[in-house]
Formats: structure tokens, C-alpha cells, sequence
């Protein structure tokens, strides 16, 4: 396990993330928009939380899940075609800061609270 102080300096090194969860209960991956944020494309399984990342920036391909051959080609067609699923993109590292993260949790509080002082009818 690396330590965070480390881990700034291990995405950058990776060509590829492969996250193969077999898991249905796998969470969103956070593990992978570090590695996005770093220009890391990433393969992972057809798990709502998982898929999410790799759907929304198109960083990636997603697998269905425990097929290993579908695995294989994907590590294929991305080491064949690097420009194709990795990028730098500054909207994503604004969307995934911590500032950023903070005020969108902050905002939905906020509306939470609004809608539990509504009067009922």
C-alpha cells in the first residue's frame, strides 16, 4: 500500500488502470478518477458504481463483467491506441478537487434542509 505523499507520483507512471471488480456492491471509483486526473485511461466491469467514471469522461473502456477475454482485448485496444482514451482534462481535475467536491455536498445539504422546512400540505 502506497502512502498519498506516494501516490501523486504513481499515476503518472500507469498506461492503464484495470479495475475487474466481479463485486455488485463495488462503489463509485475513486481510485479511478485519481488516475484520470492524471491522464490514465481505465478499464473496469458493467457495475453501476465502477462503469460510472470511465461513461462519463471517456477514459476508458467498460468490460462486462468476469469476461477476461473482453479484459484482454481492452488492455489491447488501449495500449494500441493511447490518444484515443487518455487526456489531460482540466474540467475533470474542477470537477473532482476537494473544493469542489465540498461545495457540491455543501449545496445538496443545503437543498436537503430547504425541502425538510417546506411547510406540507
Amino acid at each position: 500500500m502506497l502512502a498519498p505523499s506516494e501516490m501523486a507520483a504513481f499515476y503518472p507512471n500507469l498506461d492503464i488502470l484495470v479495475i475487474p471488480s466481479l463485486n455488485s456492491t463495488e462503489a463509485f471509483g475513486l481510485v479511478q478518477i485519481e488516475a484520470m486526473m492524471n491522464g490514465v485511461p481505465s478499464i473496469s466491469s458493467d457495475l453501476p458504481g465502477v462503469r460510472r467514471p470511465v461513461q462519463r469522461h471517456g477514459m476508458g473502456i467498460v468490460i462486462p463483467v468476469g469476461d477476461s477475454l473482453a479484459l484482454a482485448d481492452a488492455v489491447i485496444e488501449i495500449a494500441g491506441h493511447p490518444g484515443k482514451y487518455s487526456k489531460t482534462d482540466d474540467n475533470l481535475r474542477k470537477i473532482y478537487s476537494p473544493d469542489s467536491v465540498a461545495s457540491e455536498y455543501e449545496a445538496l445539504f443545503q437543498r436537503l434542509l430547504a425541502d425538510l422546512n417546506k411547510p406540507v400540505n
